[in-house]
């Protein structure tokens, strides 16, 4: 996994579960994402500044969960460097190698919020263990 000041195809996030191992989480941003994300981003912009509206879910699975694996590696404080996310080059395959949570995860969600933020969330299967990434901008994802 390579850092990168240009937009890439996928972002590394912080990543958290308040009983399972989950530190990180990789987005995937296709063009067919950004477009939706537009689209969605413009039904709920109208509601900005409505104290009473608090979000807009859509079931999304643009997201993978992981942990890091032995050595904590990767080590994602290093790679984050005080952000919450940032841009990101996977080789190929190279996400098949990331050590994923204990949980088997269901019921994606994108979590999107009137000023422009989103997060995503998921929960364990038979557990319904929550999981859910930090908030990010998705205007800056999208432009």
């Amino acid at each position: 996994m390579k850092l990168s000041d240009k937009a890439t195809a996928h972002i590394l996030v912080k990543a958290n579960s308040e009983w399972d191992n989950c530190e990180f989480a990789i987005i995937h941003l296709s063009e067919e994402w950004k477009t939706e994300q537009a689209k969605r981003l413009a039904l709920v912009k109208p509601l900005e500044g409505n104290h009473y509206f608090c979000s807009m879910n859509y079931y999304d699975t643009a997201v993978d969960f992981y942990r890091t694996g032995e050595n904590d590696n990767p080590n994602i404080e290093e790679l984050l460097n005080g952000n919450e996310w940032i841009f990101v080059e996977l080789d190929e395959q190279e996400q098949e190698t990331f050590t994923v949570p204990e949980n088997r995860l269901d019921c994606y969600r994108l979590v999107l919020r009137a000023n422009g933020t989103g997060y995503y969330t998921a929960y364990g299967k038979h557990t319904s263990e929550e999981f859910w990434t930090e908030e990010f901008l998705l205007t800056q994802l999208i432009a």
